[in-house]
């Protein structure tokens, strides 16, 4: 084929390469797409020949491309590979056992990917191994004895994984190892006594398990240890003082978060090499030995959160200002008492983090701090300081974290605190501060979080501090601070935490500028004498989740605008002056975790639907005016809907009874004329019949003339109400049937029902009846019972069998009785 000549292929490492490439699912970077034949596979990217023997693979690296697929077992082929490196990929599956078969390969570093299953005991073929390096997958299982064969092992690094069991002694085998990194995994037991004859190793990472017991004192026959890290164990026990001895060449000891006790070694004073000691979070007590100060190199040293305790004068802190080179100082959460020396402004130039939070350390602030030049943060919280604020912090003009909080500070903030340039945040909560807040301290450009809460002071809010264009919590409550809310807070447009300026003496109106802080998370005024109205601009503030306005004497309605604040998770305007209604959307809102309109001046009738189905009455208690809502809220009845219903009601009912009778009448008349059908049938009756009701009108006269003067000649019938004549009409052609009625009070209830059914009459018997309602409190009670009466008539009547129906002189009995109980003023 065409360059068939300029490729020279080694079968065998050409196939295996185009086998791990096939194992490959994703190439994002496209690192390998010059992996193909129309290249000299020594050319691929990644792949280094020997330069000797051509064609014959010794070292493959991919690193850092996120390829994604599974480690081609094939890759065993490549007899001759000193070096493998595929870290900072995204391979998966387990790690093929044919590696094994590589008994050249020096380097293999597969760190980072996400393989799985357990560590293959097969690697112990590499026996020219040197350095194996899987940390950062998810291997599993315990560690094979077979690793302890590696004899040429000198780095060696399982961190991060899911490997569990106890750390092997046989591991003590290695004894080239260089670094031995276990850490972040799960093996449990005790640390083995063994590790003490590996006098090569320099690093020791056995931090992040849950390895109990002591620390054995065979590690001090480590000599060459450089870095020890035994974080987040459950180790106790003393720190071996033999440690501080031997262990010269130390530069790192980290045994943060144990169980360790008993004292800090006095032989530490020895480890001139150190740079990093952290003993914190565990149970040491004691003093804090004054030969520390010993420690030239020491740049970070942490022994916070420990049972140390010190004497009056803190002398162990004038004793760690010989350490020159010291950068951090974490000494908070332990007994230290006493009062702060003047020598600690004689601390190193390069401190930048100094913390002494949370201690019993009482006394003044030494002026001398603002000598620390370099510090970044400085946290004095959480002790007993008393005394004043020294001026000389206006020095640090490189500190951004100042936190003096839960002191007993007392006096007036120096306006010196205005020149801290960098100071991103002040924390002066819970002091005794009094005066008022400096102007000056408008000038902090960078300060972002200002906490002065639960002190004495006084005055109005400084203008000048809405130039801090920068401020996302502002936290100014429990104060005595009066006078408006500067218009000028709108100025805080990145406040994106929290404004709390409760419980103090602030009157005015709320500014409609606040309108302006819209990423604010919460804002909290309650407890102050503002007045007026709601801004209904507040409704712009649409990162809000918290609004408190409680306790203050705002008037007017519930702003309509606070439905658009979709995030509000708590609404309190209770004990205000608020009138109005109850907003319809808070029972829509699902947001809405708590809302409290308790004790203002809201009508009205409250919502039963949404939320409000299950809302306690606390929520609105103290608002007279308001009726209704759900029985939870135990709130009165609304009366002009009680009215409104009984209003209804009555028209109903007393329609439907003159509407009944009217139709019973319309019945009465069908089945006459039925009956009356059925008796004719030949076909003059007929059309007689179909005469009759053609519409012609008859006087009394004329049918006296038809009838021969009702005589018993044209007598067809008799009945209980009457007779039925035969009239003769059209020249003695034709003749009607024609009822001749002898009951007059069978007509006069007939008459008074359709009267009553007139819609005229209708209205007047819903009028008389409302009229009549406080005197007659039974007559809708007896409504109902006509009703259902003159149903019941009529649907006797409409009975298909005629020996079903009732006689007219019962259907006249049951409608004069029924129209007696009617007439209400009885």
């Amino acid at each position: 084929m065409p360059g068939a000549s300029a490729f020279v292929c080694n079968f065998t490492d050409c196939e295996a390469l185009l086998k791990f490439k096939g194992g490959i699912t994703s190439d994002p970077k496209g690192y390998v797409q010059d992996w193909n034949e129309a290249n000299p596979f020594c050319n691929w990217t990644g792949v280094t020949c020997h330069q000797s023997l051509r064609n014959r693979v010794i070292d493959l690296e991919i690193i850092d491309m996120r390829l994604e697929g599974s480690i081609s077992p094939f890759l065993s082929n490549l007899s001759l590979l000193t070096k493998l490196s595929l870290q900072g990929n995204n391979f998966r599956e387990e790690i093929p056992t044919t590696l094994g078969a590589l008994s050249q390969l020096e380097y293999l570093n597969i760190t980072e990917n996400q393989l799985s299953g357990a560590f293959p005991a097969s690697l112990h073929g590499c026996q020219s191994l040197k350095f194996l390096d899987l940390s950062v997958n998810n291997l599993s299982g315990v560690i094979p004895e077979e690793l302890g064969w590696m004899k040429k092992l000198s780095f060696l690094s399982l961190s991060v994984n899911n490997l569990t069991g106890v750390i092997p002694a046989f591991l003590s085998n290695l004894t080239e190892l260089t670094q031995l990194q276990l850490a972040v995994n799960y093996f449990t037991g005790q640390i083995p006594v063994e590790l003490g004859v590996l006098s090569r190793l320099e690093i020791l990472y056995l931090h992040t398990n849950f390895l109990e017991g002591t620390i054995p004192e065979s590690l001090s026959n480590c000599t060459a240890l450089r870095a020890i890290s035994l974080i987040g164990n459950l180790l106790s026990g003393e720190i071996p003082s033999e440690m501080g001895n031997k262990l010269q060449n130390l530069r790192l000891l980290n045994f943060y978060g144990n169980y360790i006790s008993g004292r800090i070694p006095v032989t530490f004073s020895n480890l001139s090499q150190i740079t990093l000691l952290d003993l914190s979070i565990n149970y040491l007590e004691g003093e804090v030995p004054e030969e520390l100060g010993k420690l030239k190199n020491l740049k970070i040293l942490y022994l916070h959160t420990n049972n140390l305790v010190s004497n009056s004068s803190l002398s162990f802190l004038t004793a760690l200002t010989n350490c020159s080179f010291m950068k951090k100082l974490h000494l908070g959460s332990c007994l230290f008492s006493g009062s702060l020396p003047a020598s600690i402004g004689n601390l190193s130039k390069d401190l930048y983090y100094f913390n002494l939070l949370n201690n019993r350390i009482r006394g003044e602030i030494p002026g001398s701090i603002g000598n620390l030049s370099g510090l970044v943060t400085l946290q004095l919280g959480y002790n007993h300081l008393d005394g004043t604020i020294p001026a000389t912090f206006g020095k640090l003009k490189l500190l951004q974290r100042l936190y003096l909080g839960r002191n007993k500070l007392q006096g007036s903030i120096p306006d010196e605190m205005g020149q801290m340039e960098n100071l991103g945040l002040l924390d002066l909560a819970n002091n005794s501060i009094t005066g008022s807040i400096p102007c000056s301290l408008g000038n902090l450009s960078q300060l972002r979080y200002l906490y002065l809460s639960q002190n004495s002071l006084s005055g109005n809010i400084p203008i000048k501090l809405s130039q801090c264009s920068l401020m996302m919590q502002l936290d100014l409550s429990f104060n005595s601070l009066q006078g408006p809310l500067p218009p000028e807070i709108g100025a805080f447009a990145n406040l994106g935490l929290s404004l709390n300026l409760s419980n103090n003496n602030l009157d005015g109106e709320i500014p409609a500028t606040i309108a302006k802080l819209v990423s604010v998370q919460a804002i909290d005024l309650s407890v102050n004498r503002f007045s007026g109205i709601i801004p209904s601009s507040v409704g712009s503030c649409t990162a809000l989740e918290y609004l408190n306005l409680s306790k203050n004497m705002i008037q007017g309605t519930i702003p309509e605008s606070l439905k658009q604040i979709t995030y509000l998770k708590a609404l309190d305007l209770a004990f205000n002056q608020l009138t109005g209604s109850v907003p319809i959307w808070l029972a829509n809102d699902s947001v809405m975790k708590n809302f409290n309109l308790s004790y203002n001046r809201l009508t009205g009738e409250v919502s039963s639907m949404g939320r409000f189905k299950n809302l306690s009455g606390s929520a609105l208690i103290g608002n007279a005016g308001l009726c209704g809502g759900s029985a939870l809220m135990r709130l009165q009845p609304c009366a002009v809907e009680k009215k409104r219903r009984k209003l209804w009601k009555w028209t109903y009912y007393l329609s439907a009874i003159a509407i009944s009778c009217f139709l019973l009448l319309l019945v009465y008349v069908g089945v006459r004329v039925r009956r009356f059908f059925k008796k004719k049938t030949d076909a003059e009756s007929e059309e007689a019949i179909l005469m009759a009701f053609r519409g012609r009108n008859f006087t009394q006269r004329e049918l006296e003339i038809a009838t021969d003067g009702f005589s018993d000649a044209n007598l067809l019938g008799r009945g209980s109400f009457g007779s039925v004549y035969k009239a003769w009409i059209d020249d003695r052609i034709s003749f009607v049937a024609v009822k001749q009625v002898a009951c007059e009070d069978l007509l006069a209830i007939f008459l008074q029902w359709v009267g009553a059914a007139t819609p005229h009459h209708i209205l007047d018997v819903v009028d008389m009846s409302l009229k009549r309602e406080a005197h007659s409190s039974g007559a809708l009670e007896k409504l109902k019972q006509c009703c259902v009466h003159v149903v019941d008539a009529g649907m006797m009547c409409t009975e298909e069998n005629p020996q079903s129906r009732p006689s007219i002189s019962l259907i006249s009995r049951e409608l004069q009785n029924l129209w007696k109980q009617m007439e209400f003023g009885k």
